[in-house]
């Protein structure tokens, strides 16, 4: 009898590591993302200026292209900057999927409350992203970086070095 009991425990025992295992399985992934995350987040920290626009399948004229600044945190808390406005936005990027994609919520200005949803590239000091505009649905994401017959917008910026100070 207790041969029995110790059998039927040490099974049970299993059982409740087994799940414990299988309940901690999206809490590791989990974590393993929220390290890619920060990791990317990392790497897009600074400031960014936009050298290039792209929209309706053609590239605007350099005298064309706005003035415009994007500022990321390691947090994911962004501003953007223009001569009209500047506005806050928390942004949200998945490094993992292909392309990159990046979620920007205006969190004050004009657009409050409003998403973009892109996706983008980062190569060194470029940074790649085409956006939909303010206020659309996630299912307008774009899927590649062509602007044609879309109403995206592709930025293209260069990365901001830090002034020296004296």
């Amino acid at each position: 009898m207790r041969s029995s009991i110790y059998f039927s425990n040490e099974k049970i025992l299993k059982h409740i590591l087994n799940l414990a295992l299988v309940l901690a399985m999206p809490f590791a992934l989990l974590a393993d993302n929220t390290n890619d995350v920060s990791k990317e987040l990392k790497a897009l920290e600074g400031t960014w200026k936009a050298v290039g626009m792209e929209a309706g399948g053609k590239p605007f004229p350099k005298e064309s292209i706005m003035d415009f600044t994007y500022s990321v945190a390691t947090n994911g808390t962004a501003t953007g900057k223009s001569p009209q406005e500047e506005y806050q936005a928390t942004i949200t990027v998945d490094p993992k999927k292909s392309p990159k994609t990046i979620d920007n919520l205006h969190v004050s200005g004009m657009q409050k409350g409003k998403n973009q949803y892109g996706i983008y590239k980062l190569e060194g000091d470029k940074w790649t992203v085409c956006m939909t505009r303010p206020g659309v649905t996630e299912a307008d994401r774009p899927k590649d970086f062509d602007t044609k017959g879309t109403a995206n917008v592709v930025f293209v910026f260069e990365r901001v070095k830090a002034e020296k100070k004296p």
